[in-house]
């Protein structure tokens, strides 16, 4: 069987991403390594080949390749993700697909091992923001923003699980990426105050029956994804700090460490942390 980590980008220079690359190279993943790209020049792609990546482009140009001018990747990456993993050639033998965010993330373990060790029964796997929606102020919003007042008051109580860290089954997410990109349909492309629809329409799906009984649901502290953004940002760990549902994470050495001192196999929005960036950006750099 094979594993497979599945990365999109749309516009950045290899630089940028050095990092997320150099990290998965080093963490001990074997599997399948596949970059759908978008709107991007010739020389990263080339370099994504070279490291033994499969990428997934869209149209040629005489400078890159480009895929459409007008689109949110947060949304479309859902629709390629499942276009993908329904392709027969790609989707045969596969055991567990991991898809994250790129240029915000590194992999200080082998996130096919950690889902090997952790998954158990369950198909889908996620990481906690270690808030609740109704104590994030921007996820609040944009859940509002996406899917009106019903579902906002909906979420409020639950906590917030983050869209660009997930992994499962091929099978189960390539259903779930499909589920994800057809609820974005109704929601607006961009959401006021950034960002998209798509880990709003992530939360209500996993909310709901089948998908509540087949994910596993991971705490900070579990040690699948540091979600710096909310337990780690000195601009705003002030305001969220009495309403997390996790102690704050441990940097040591270049590392991101649990309370509790597992290694995260993942860290996500390193780079809004200053103390963190300079040194992680330099470790995974060859």
């Amino acid at each position: 069987m094979n594993d497979m980590v599945v990365g999109c980008i749309t516009g950045y220079h290899f630089a940028q991403i050095e990092p997320w690359v150099v990290s998965l190279e080093r963490s001990g993943f074997s599997g399948r390594k596949v970059m759908i790209v978008y709107n991007v020049g010739v020389e990263i792609v080339t370099e994504l080949q070279r490291r033994g990546f499969a990428v997934t482009h869209f149209a040629r140009t005489s400078d890159g390749y480009h895929y459409k001018d007008r689109f949110n990747i947060c949304i479309d990456r859902f629709l390629h993700l499942w276009q993908l993993l329904s392709h027969p050639k790609d989707a045969a033998d596969v055991r567990y697909v991991i898809t994250t965010d790129v240029k915000d993330v590194v992999f200080q373990t082998d996130p096919a091992q950690w889902l090997e060790r952790h998954l158990g029964d369950r198909m889908i796997n996620v990481g906690s923001e270690s808030l609740r929606y109704r104590d994030e102020p921007w996820g609040y919003r944009n859940m509002l923003e996406s899917f009106g007042p019903v579902l906002q008051e909906h979420a409020a109580p639950n906590i917030i699980y983050n869209a660009g860290t997930i992994g499962g089954t091929g099978a189960a997410l390539r259903d779930l990426a499909l589920n994800i990109y057809l609820m974005c349909q109704g929601a607006p492309m961009h959401v006021k105050g950034g960002g998209g629809p798509d880990q709003a329409a992530l939360n209500i799906l996993l909310s709901l029956e089948p998908y509540r009984s087949m994910t596993r649901f991971n705490a900070s502290e579990d040690g699948w994804a540091c979600q710096a953004g909310t337990v780690a940002d000195p601009k705003k760990i002030r305001a969220f700090r009495a309403n997390l549902l996790d102690p704050e994470p441990v940097f040591r050495d270049g590392q991101v460490f649990t309370h509790g001192g597992e290694r995260f196999c993942m860290v996500h929005q390193y780079d809004r942390i200053p103390a963190w960036k300079g040194i992680i950006d330099a470790m995974y750099r060859d």
